[in-house]
């Protein structure tokens, strides 16, 4: 048993060391630890200790707090009762924020710095607007598939335009499936799946995004619809124009025949049901949440305080007082110290200046704009002064006027701030305006400036600019393609219409006169016809010469034949058929020399450029045709292609006629055939 030491005043090797290795453990932890605590705090600290404060004023466990810069597209309580609605589901305690998308809320630190402060269990939410995937975390205990229910949101979830109780409802829904992790992995990989082939439905997809541009609520449906309408009426205006204008001249000059005028009174009135039925469709439905906004926006521009609501106005004016003039906004990523530069230099301006800094979106009450916000704190607070709003993430700045004379224009102003280099700190700007409004000085009885967005939308409704939904269809969309586009369009359909209708004929014509390979399979079934009709002949009084004309046709067949030969094997194989058949007596009759295939000829008619001046055996459908329009047999012979049979006038074939004015034999066809 080892021996423990009696002597107190001779400490062990353990002892000597403890008290160094406590030391610097403290002083590692206070190296390490504490500086990336504090840029953690000092990072996530003044969003989340205000939002904290205001769950504090919530329902324990149930706690929804609604931003006010939502306040110009949703009614808050509403929203907020709604979302509460929606995450009273899940049956654990939740503690969620609704807001705009603010860029230092989506970093990773907000959420627990949010938690850290609020110090309750549950899930922890922030829902923005114009987003469908949310940064929600857990308190130890809470189990919730949030990465899942995520990725069924991106892939298989709302749209992005969707609003915010939609998107709550989508994202709880995913959180209660017991097989969320299943529809997860199929939306990831139909999503993975796709290609960028026509497939039925991306053809569908784009007839959704062709109705869609047509409906009246888009941002130009009513105009689109108008284009389409006139299109569409123009193009029957220019085609019954058109064939109206053809009748009038095939009947000659002078006045317009019956057939002209009901083409075109007809295509008037096509093309005005076309216009009718387009305008009820664009103006009857009621207005959609895009107009409603639009009216909403309209009307809180043509008078102060130029905004959509006041929530937030309200809180930033009583921010102010006497001795505090600028306000910065919790939800801003910036610290004290920017609200105390700011307040350095407005405890020199010449005249009072109130500041605040805010964060900025498109769907907050001014619509993202500065100078609006700026002119609705000037008119929500009544008190002369200048008033700057300064963008919290991106330094912009504008201002509004109220019983102040700059002293500067206020075109100088922008354009003294729009010179600020990038990459500066956000107050840059602002301190820079600041500079500027050193000659500023009160006049009480100067005019408050206005918002430039308030001047354009007054301007555009001075300038007689259409506005309602018939007026946008008549103006910017039917009169153009009714009386340009349409008609150019139905003109050149026509114009196709007709080269179509022209050369269709011709090229059927040509296809049929080139029969190229078709002709080896065409001349072994008119060969097997024929030797199925002399096995069925029995007695008949043509059969001697059948099988002349047989043997003939099978022994050209079966050597190596070229297309003219195969056209006289088909020739005599049906002239076989021909004499065995009942009731007929024109076996020996002449073939159709314009294409021997046609069958026998009806008649003499001309065929130009081929037939040497003289009249040539035609059938009944070459007969039937106009002269001009007779295309010859073509076939390959010689190492050429495409050669008029006519033309191969050294060919027995041909200077037989195919058998009709003089006796063919197989050998002297089969002599020819080995000579050349």
């Amino acid at each position: 048993m080892p021996e423990v030491p009696t002597n107190p005043s001779e400490p062990s090797l353990s002892a000597l060391l403890a008290a160094p290795l406590t030391t610097l453990a403290l002083v590692l932890v206070f190296l390490v630890g504490w500086p990336a605590a504090a840029g953690a705090d000092t990072e996530s600290a003044s969003p989340a200790a205000y939002v904290a404060e205001l769950m504090a004023e919530q329902t324990q466990g149930r706690a929804v707090v609604v931003n006010d810069l939502l306040a110009g597209e949703y009614d808050l309580e509403t929203l907020e009762e709604e979302i509460r609605a929606e995450f009273d589901r899940l049956d654990v305690p939740y503690h969620v924020f609704v807001g705009t998308d603010l860029v230092n809320l989506r970093q990773r630190g907000f959420l627990p710095a949010l938690q850290d402060r609020v110090g309750e269990e549950g899930l922890y939410v922030y829902l923005s607007e114009g987003s469908v995937t949310l940064q929600a975390s857990t308190t130890a205990g809470v189990h919730l598939p949030m990465d899942e229910a995520n990725t069924v949101m991106v892939y298989d979830g709302p749209e992005y335009s969707d609003p915010l109780p939609v998107v709550a409802k989508a994202y709880v829904d995913a959180l209660l499936d017991p097989e969320v992790a299943e529809h997860a992995e199929r939306a990831r990989q139909a999503s993975y799946d796709e290609d960028g082939g026509s497939t039925s439905e991306d053809r569908a997809s784009k007839w959704r995004e062709f109705v869609d541009d047509m409906n009246p609520d888009s941002v130009n449906g009513p105009e689109n619809a108008g284009t389409l309408a006139g299109m569409l009426g123009g193009t029957v205006l220019g085609v019954g124009g058109a064939f109206a204008v053809l009748v009038w001249r095939r009947r000659g000059s002078g006045r317009p025949p019956a057939g002209a005028l009901w083409w075109a009174g007809g295509s008037v009135v096509a093309a005005g049901a076309i216009a009718v039925t387009g305008l009820l469709l664009t103006v009857l439905p009621e207005a959609g949440p895009r107009e409603q906004a639009e009216e909403a926006l309209g009307e809180a521009l043509s008078a102060p305080p130029y905004v959509l609501a006041t929530d937030r106005v309200d809180r930033v004016v009583d921010g102010w007082d006497d001795d505090t003039r600028v306000f910065v906004d919790p939800l801003t990523p910036l610290g004290p110290e920017v609200g105390e530069e700011l307040a350095d230099a407005v405890a020199d301006a010449t005249v009072p200046v109130y500041t605040a800094v805010v964060p900025l979106d498109p769907d907050d009450e001014s619509e993202g704009d500065a100078e609006v916000l700026a002119h609705a704190l000037a008119h929500t607070s009544g008190r002369d002064g200048v008033y700057v709003v300064v963008d919290g993430f991106h330094g912009g700045v504008d201002t509004a006027l109220m019983g102040v004379d700059a002293g500067v224009s206020i075109w100088d102003l922008n354009v003294s701030m729009s010179e600020i280099p990038e990459g500066a700190p956000v107050t840059a700007a602002a301190l820079e305006l600041l500079d500027r409004l050193g000659e500023a000085r009160s006049a009480p009885g100067a005019a408050p400036t206005v918002p430039l967005a308030a001047e354009f939308h007054a301007d555009a409704a001075d300038d007689g600019e259409p506005s309602t939904r018939a007026e946008r269809y008549h103006a910017e969309g039917l009169w153009p393609g009714l009386l340009i586009l349409g008609p150019m369009m139905g003109a050149l359909l026509w114009f196709v219409c007709a080269g179509v209708a022209l050369l269709l004929p011709w090229s059927v014509r040509w296809t049929r006169a080139t029969p190229g390979r078709r002709l080896r399979p065409m001349a072994r079934r008119a060969a097997d016809r024929a030797v199925a009709a002399l096995d069925a002949a029995g007695d008949h009084p043509e059969v001697d010469r059948a099988v002349r004309d047989l043997d003939t046709a099978l022994v050209v067949l079966g050597e190596s034949p070229d297309e003219l030969d195969l056209v006289g094997v088909i020739v005599l194989a049906r002239r076989v058929e021909r004499r065995l058949g009942e009731g007929e007596g024109r076996a020996d009759g002449p073939v159709c020399m314009a294409d021997p295939l046609h069958g026998p000829a009806e008649g003499r008619g001309r065929l130009p450029r081929w037939d040497g001046g003289r009249p040539l055996s035609l059938c009944r459908g070459c007969l039937r045709t106009p002269p001009e329009r007779r295309v010859p047999l073509h076939v390959r012979a010689g190492g050429r292609r495409f050669v008029p049979h006519l033309t191969l006038r050294e060919r027995t074939w041909v200077s037989s006629r195919y058998g009709t004015k003089r006796r063919l034999t197989g050998e002297s066809l089969l002599e020819e055939s080995r000579a050349r």
